[in-house]
């Protein structure tokens, strides 16, 4: 019943996160294609130098990921230029928004792997710092100039909130916590289906905890370890944790 509302069922399409035959059931209603053609769908359009239309049909792929390289180059490019404006990059950085949050590591989860676990990644703890300085800085920007802007930048309870959980998770020891927790059996031989934790990339060993997807996996010692200092869910969905 909305006028021109292309853009606005894609982001609820793009934000989906069932299994195929409910996304490609989704995308029916919706009148858009199913997530095996969107794919040949946005090579089409990255040949034809169309951005947006690529972006968007990588983002109702079952390769959203591939939209971030290109949104982000076409960004850089833009702004690189001395008369850009807003209305040029807002559709893209909007459209990206979307992605859904499993496909993407989370700078809290990231910052706590990299601290206290030995991760094999091309991430230093420096680097990671320099873009939470960065996103503040630019959150601070979009603050004084939110009259200028579309964007609605964060509240101050939304960065404090973000600020105090990131400052608990760089402190040794956490307070209020006394070593970790371990699940009875967590040593034991996994069972034969093979879970990969979506925190640490590896293959868990014991007891599993599914998070609200109903895919993507943690060891249920690590789901008590986050709950303990983040109460929702490391998707990103705003769903609370309760592994207890």
């Amino acid at each position: 019943m909305t006028p021109d509302n292309e853009v606005q069922l894609v982001k609820l399409c793009a934000f989906y996160p069932g299994c195929n035959e409910e996304i490609n059931d989704l995308h029916k209603k919706c009148n858009l294609p199913p997530v095996e053609e969107c794919i040949l769908l946005a090579e089409k359009a990255h040949a034809d130098g169309n951005v947006f239309e690529t972006i968007k049909y990588y983002l109702l792929s079952q390769e959203p990921e591939k939209a971030l390289p290109i949104g982000i180059d076409f960004v850089k490019g833009c702004i690189s230029s001395s008369d850009w404006s807003v209305d040029t990059v807002f559709p893209v950085l909007d459209l990206l928004s979307f992605i859904r949050t499993e496909k993407l590591l989370l700078y809290t989860c990231t910052n706590q792997l990299l601290k206290r676990r030995v991760v094999s990644v091309p991430l230093k703890i420096e680097h990671l710092s320099e873009e939470l300085n960065a996103w503040r800085a630019c959150t601070q920007s979009a603050n004084q100039s939110s009259e200028e802007s579309p964007c609605t930048p964060p509240s101050d309870l939304q960065r404090t909130i973000y600020e105090t959980l990131l400052k608990r998770l760089k402190e040794e020891p956490l307070k209020g916590i006394v070593g970790p927790d371990y699940v009875t059996g967590s040593n034991l031989p996994s069972h034969s289906d093979i879970h990969i934790s979506c925190l640490t990339g590896l293959k868990i060993q014991g007891p599993v905890y599914f998070l609200e997807d109903g895919k993507s996996t943690v060891s249920l010692n690590d789901a008590l370890m986050w709950a303990k200092v983040n109460p929702f869910s490391p998707l990103g969905t705003g769903i609370r944790l309760n592994p207890f």
